[in-house]
Parts: structure tokens; sequence; C-alpha cells
């Protein structure tokens, strides 16, 4: 499955915005679409709609017998619908849409709608056609087998130490529980946590190993070595989970030291716990495939998984990402020039708020030829290269330079006033230095005049 086109009427920032996702055209890579912005502008919204067309709201059939019904909002996503259904219209004066490939059935773009309804006071989902309508139904209570999943995360959440139990998973599990929760809660009995879901690998890895069931050792060993070369790839740590008895504790050996989480990095605990949760649920599921974990059909919503990270691991989080999930298609926000310059052939689309209306200003293909500077003016509307106060002054350093080159040297500018100024500017850093010699050698040699330091 891959979504093709989103439709956002009155919801939150957005009046009225349609926003078309073509493939991208890097090949045997996961297919990345980049939200980026200035807070405000809607980055969230777009990512929590999304997930929000996978929720199992009620469909219109349910609508005469809905007292008894409990309807879960996800992210609080109905919050941001700013009016109810029309009852002379299938389509809200609120809503949102997408068509998307189902490659189940041979409809071209089957389209899913997500209104209000003042009957329930809750989210209803109106499916034209396509798969969605069983995939919801698995979200509540999971049985049988499927194509596709899809799955949210944020890099604000952070893996705690905790005690374990060998093989535990609770009664009736669902694995796609709280999937499209950016932010998941594991209080819950029915729930299970990203060092059990490791854990329960570990333990039975060993098991199979004993019963020689070595076919089954490496299934769960290949979750285990994937969360492992996914993080060493990112942050060149070579790490190793290891499962310690009496209390049962999941660790982490790195560089042959064995660590609690809560002692790990914030960048390193990030990594891990959404990196491990993700191959521990997919791995749990029931696949019609036989492919392996990495190369599922899956739907990636990345809120800012960039949160913590040195720009170094910045730069290395979604190459890595779309070379190990390359059937996917991922839809990520972020403020990170770092993120956006990593990968190539990826579309950008940067989002702009005017008279309170957020929209699409900007769409464009990726390049890591370009440089970060180039990032951050074209994609991010920065042009300043340094600090606020320096930049100030360099800025007036090149207004007065202008002038004296206008008038060719007959001006009211202070020549030694000015030349202090470059002065100070050469002083702070080299690449300040350079800046500065060049544009007086340039203003010599057009007035004539010597301006030297």
């Amino acid at each position: 499955m891959k979504i093709r086109k989103l439709q956002l009427k009155n919801i939150g920032v957005f009046d009225d915005e349609t926003i078309k996702f073509q493939p991208c055209p890097a090949k045997d890579k996961a297919e990345i679409h980049i939200f980026t912005g200035q807070n405000g502008t809607g980055k969230s919204t777009i990512l929590q709609a999304l997930a929000s067309i996978f929720n199992p709201y009620l469909t219109a059939t349910k609508i005469s017998f809905i007292k008894d019904v409990q309807v879960r909002n996800i992210n609080n996503f109905s919050k941001k619908f700013r009016s109810f259904f029309d009852k002379d219209s299938i389509l809200a004066h609120s809503f949102l849409s997408i068509s998307y490939e189902d490659n189940l059935i041979n409809a071209v773009n089957p389209k899913t709608i997500v209104y209000p309804n003042t009957q329930t006071k809750e989210l209803t989902v109106h499916d034209e056609a396509g798969s969605l309508s069983s995939y919801r139904h698995y979200l509540s209570g999971y049985s049988g087998e499927i194509t596709f999943a899809a799955f949210a995360f944020s890099g604000y959440r952070q893996i705690e130490s905790e005690t374990v139990q060998a093989n535990y998973l609770p009664k009736d599990f669902n694995p796609l529980s709280q999937s499209l929760d950016f932010i998941k809660d594991y209080r819950k009995q029915s729930e299970i946590t990203i060092n059990q879901l490791v854990a329960n690998n570990i333990s039975n890895r060993a098991l199979s190993k004993e019963d020689k069931s070595f076919d089954e050792a490496e299934k769960y060993d290949a979750v285990i070595n994937a969360i492992e070369v996914f993080i060493k790839d990112v942050t060149d740590y070579d790490v190793k989970f290891v499962l310690k008895r009496s209390p049962t504790e999941l660790k982490l050996k790195i560089h042959g030291e064995e660590l609690d989480f809560d002692v790990l990095p914030d960048g390193l605990r990030s990594l891990i716990s959404w990196i491990a949760d993700l191959l521990g649920r997919i791995d749990l599921l029931k696949w019609q495939d036989n492919l392996p974990i990495t190369e599922k059909n899956l739907i990636l919503l990345l809120d800012e998984i960039e949160v913590h990270l040195h720009p170094a691991w910045q730069r290395k989080v979604l190459p890595v990402v779309q070379k190990l999930f390359k059937n996917s298609q991922i839809f990520v926000s972020t403020h990170s020039p770092f993120v956006v310059n990593s990968v190539d052939a990826a579309w950008v689309y940067e989002l702009k708020v005017e008279n309170g209306k957020a929209r699409v200003a900007e769409k464009s293909l990726t390049k890591t030829a370009y440089s970060y500077q180039t990032v951050l003016r074209e994609v991010f509307d920065i042009d300043e290269r340094f600090g606020e106060k320096t930049q100030e002054k360099l800025e007036d350093f090149l207004k007065q330079s202008r002038h004296i080159h206008q008038s060719n040297g007959n001006n009211e500018i202070n020549k030694d006033e000015f030349l202090s100024s470059a002065r100070y500017l050469a002083s702070q850093s080299a690449e300040l230095q350079s800046l500065v010699f060049l544009e007086l050698a340039r203003l010599s040699k057009e007035t004539g005049e010597p301006y030297e330091i």
C-alpha cells in the first residue's frame, strides 16, 4: 500500500490543502516524504492526519447503534476538526481524505474519508473502496494475516531500565495496539514494553538453540541483529543486548561494557525506543508473505526522530532507515537540515503560514550534492551564516562597503571606523577574515583607494 494524496479541509491550520505524494525515483530504497517548516505550520498535523486514516473509527453503518461503542481518538486528533457533520452531505465542513494504491484490488486510487458527526460527537470513516476497512479491525482486535502495516513514532520517547520476565507476553496482546500513537503508553496491562519485546526474542533464541530448532533461533536472532546493526550504522557503537538474571533485566553492552538504559546518552535511548519497538512488533504480526522483517510493506510516520541526536547522527539516521526498510513509504517531519540533506531523491514539502492559513509553499527533490548552507537557504529560508550578533555586524560592514562603492569613495562613512569594524570581524574567525579581506580587496580595486587592515 502507498498513500498518493491527502486532503485536509478545515483541520488545524489548514483551510483546504491537497498534497500529492509522487513516487520517489530512488531504486531499491524506501519512498520518503519530508515535511519542514516553522513551528505551527502543520507538520505534525499532517502526520497525525495520516495516522488517523488507519484508526478504527465508527463506520456509517454503525451510527444507528453507537451508544455502546467505544471509539479511541488516537493522538487527540479530533480536536483539530473545526466543524461538525453536515447532515445534507456525506462530506463534512471539516474532513480529511486520502487516495492510495492498493495491491489487493484493481480499483485505481481507492479513497477513504474521515469526517465528524454530530450524533456520535466522534469521527466517522467512509471507505469508497480498498482494504483499509479490514485493517482497522486488526487495530482493535488483531487476527488473520496482513499485507501491510502502519506505525507512528516520535523521537521524544526514551527507553528506561526495568525488570522483565522470561518469555512474557500479555494475554490477547495485539502487536498493532497503539501502533499509530506517536507516544505510546506502556502502563496498560495488555501492553508490552520495549525491554520485554527484546528480552522475549533473546530468551526464545536461546531456547530454540537448546531444542536444536535452528531455523526458529535464526528468526529470533534476525530481530535482535537488525536492531543492533541499525544502532551501529547510525552511531558507530558496537552494541549487544544482554539479558541478565536475578533480577531479570535487559542491558546494553557498548564496546564490552554492560550499561543500564537509564545511563545511556539520550540520543541512543531515543533511537532504541522506536526501532526496537517497531521491529519487535513487525515480528509478532502474521504476514501473508515470507519476506524478512525489514522487507515488509510498511507505512512509517516519524515525527522529529532527530530529537536528542548529535548532527553526526542526524546525517545518518534517515539513510539507514531508508536502506533498512526498502519496501516502505516513510513520512518524516523535521527541523534539521542534516536530516533533509542526508538522502537523495526524497520529496521535501516546505510548509508556510500566511494570514493564519497553512499551505505547501514548495515541493522539491533532495540532493545530497547541495551544501548545508544551500539547504538552510532554499528549504528553511535561513540565509544567515553566523550567530545573530556577528551576522548583524557583518551585514552592517557589507552595507557600508556598498555605500562606499556606490559613491566611489565620496560618502559620509568614516573610513577609520569602517576599517575598525573590518579588523574586529577579521579577528573573530578564519572564515570571517577571508570574507573581510575579499571585500576590502574588491573595494580597493573598484574605488582606486587602498582599504587595508
